[in-house]
């Protein structure tokens, strides 16, 4: 499906509700943790839903994809990064389920998504 802007893709939906849950979350987070795991799981959610954006701008498939994978890695780090919170107990279980529930949700759609614009004919 075309989208006229990429705030209508529904894995960009999905990236931004989560952005804004792990702002909500990491708000709790201790104080000390401010340029530690605050600052390193807010910029891996921002990564995810800039990225897909960017990607939505470009207009070769390499470059395209490029983004959308770089988005992708971002997602497995929040994902990596909700289970040390979730260890520190900084994050309950389920907010780190749910967390790494969104995130694999938003990697598959990615995923979809990257296998379609490689296989697309110029």
């Amino acid at each position: 499906m075309a989208y006229k802007d990429f705030t209508e893709m529904p894995v960009w939906q999905k990236a931004f509700s989560l952005l804004v849950e792990v702002y909500r979350l990491s708000k709790s987070f201790p104080k000390e943790e401010r340029y530690g795991m605050i600052s390193d799981i807010r910029r891996s959610a921002n990564s995810v839903t800039h990225n897909i954006a960017e990607g939505f701008g470009r207009y070769e498939k390499r470059d395209k994809t490029r983004f959308y994978k770089i988005s992708r890695g971002s997602a497995y780090e929040i994902i990596s990064q909700s289970f040390v919170s979730e260890a520190l107990e900084y994050l309950t279980k389920e907010e780190s389920e749910n967390l790494i529930i969104g995130y694999r949700e938003v990697i598959d759609e990615l995923d979809s998504m990257i296998k379609s614009i490689e296989n697309r004919d110029n």
